[in-house]
């Protein structure tokens, strides 16, 4: 074995099972996420960035970024390696971002099929995914859709 191979671990296109909900593991979101946010990302808005400012907001405080929560839901999804090789491309996303987050809070990811087709190409598949993401009280903070596109096999992997 070489450090050039690898055996892919993610789920085909045939693996997944439509209308069953897959769910990640959680993870807490911290300050120091907020903060490297801000900085890669350039928007330091007063609701993340200024807890005087953001006090006196609907919020009653900083909130996480509707942007971080959907990375780390993404990061979540990877971690779980469901889509380690399988995954192709993301062909589009749609997220509504339903309640705030705010740092301390604990996030986990449900994905679920409900649309499933063959691409034209051969050895790919199209998968649509609700995405739900909860926090720690069970409470959904973004919904949505992303549409996936999956090999079918494994020599469509690489």
């Amino acid at each position: 074995m070489s450090v050039l191979h690898y055996e892919f671990k993610g789920m085909l296109y045939d693996e997944w099972e439509l209308n069953k909900a897959y769910m990640t593991p959680a993870r807490t979101i911290c300050e120091s996420d907020v903060t490297r946010y801000c900085s890669l990302s350039g928007d330091y808005s007063p609701l993340y960035t200024n807890a005087l400012y953001a006090d006196k907001t609907v919020y009653g405080g900083p909130v996480v970024p509707g942007g971080l929560t959907f990375i780390i839901a993404n990061g979540l999804d990877c971690q779980t390696l469901w889509v380690d090789g399988s995954y192709i491309g993301l062909l589009d996303q749609q997220m509504s971002f339903l309640k705030p987050v705010y740092v301390g809070d604990t996030i986990y990811l449900t994905m679920t099929p409900t649309a499933k087709r063959l691409s034209r190409k051969p050895g790919r598949g199209i998968i649509t995914y609700r995405i739900s993401v909860f926090n720690q009280r069970d409470e959904m903070v973004m919904d949505g859709t992303w549409v996936i596109l999956m090999a079918t096999d494994r020599e469509h992997m690489e």
